[in-house]
C-alpha cells in the first residue's frame, strides 16, 4: 500500500506546484490600476482632517480612523505617519449590498493617508475594481461610489 501511496503524494504534489506557477501573478503596473495615489498639497493632518470634514460634509459617515503609526508605536515600533479613514453612507453602501452581499467586503470605502519621503500621499481603491466580480454595474455606482472618487481629488489638490 505505502508503494502506491508514495508515487500519488508525488504526484499531486507536483500537479499542484504547476498548476500555482501557471496562475497569472498581478504585476505592479496592474496593482496601480487598482489603486489611486495622489499626493496632497496639504501637511499629513491637514490632509486627514480635510478628507473627514470633506466626507461628512457629505453626508457620509466616517466609521472608524485607523492610526497605524500609533498602533506601531504602542507594540515599540516606529513608522511613517500613516491613517486609514474609513467612511460610506449605508443609503448608498446597503443596495449594492442587497444586490450582491460580496460587495460587503469591500465597504465601507477606505483612504490611507501616508507620508513617504517628505510628501503627504492619498491612496484610495479604484471604483472599478472595487465592484470588480460582482453583480454591481459601474452605472449602479456611478453617481455615488465614484463620487467619492472625485470628492478625494477635489479635497487634496485644490
Amino acid at each position: 500500500m505505502r508503494s502506491i501511496i508514495v508515487p500519488i503524494f508525488t504526484a499531486m504534489t507536483l500537479s499542484a506546484c504547476v498548476q500555482m506557477s501557471l496562475q497569472p501573478s498581478i504585476s505592479h503596473q496592474e496593482i496601480s490600476h487598482m489603486t489611486h495615489t495622489l499626493t496632497s498639497q496639504y501637511s499629513f493632518d491637514e490632509t486627514v482632517v480635510r478628507l473627514t470634514q470633506a466626507v461628512q460634509s457629505k453626508g457620509m459617515t466616517v466609521f472608524a480612523t485607523i492610526d497605524h503609526q500609533d498602533a506601531a508605536k504602542k507594540v515599540g515600533l516606529t513608522m511613517q505617519p500613516a491613517k486609514v479613514i474609513i467612511f460610506g453612507t449605508p443609503k448608498a453602501g446597503t443596495p449594492l449590498m442587497i444586490k450582491d452581499p460580496e460587495l460587503a467586503l469591500q465597504l465601507p470605502l477606505r483612504v490611507l493617508v501616508t507620508e513617504v519621503g517628505g510628501k503627504v500621499q492619498v491612496v484610495f481603491n479604484d471604483t472599478r475594481t472595487v465592484i470588480q466580480g460582482t453583480k454591481i454595474e459601474y452605472s449602479d455606482v456611478e453617481n455615488n461610489l465614484a463620487n467619492a472618487e472625485k470628492l478625494i481629488r477635489a479635497t487634496v489638490t485644490n
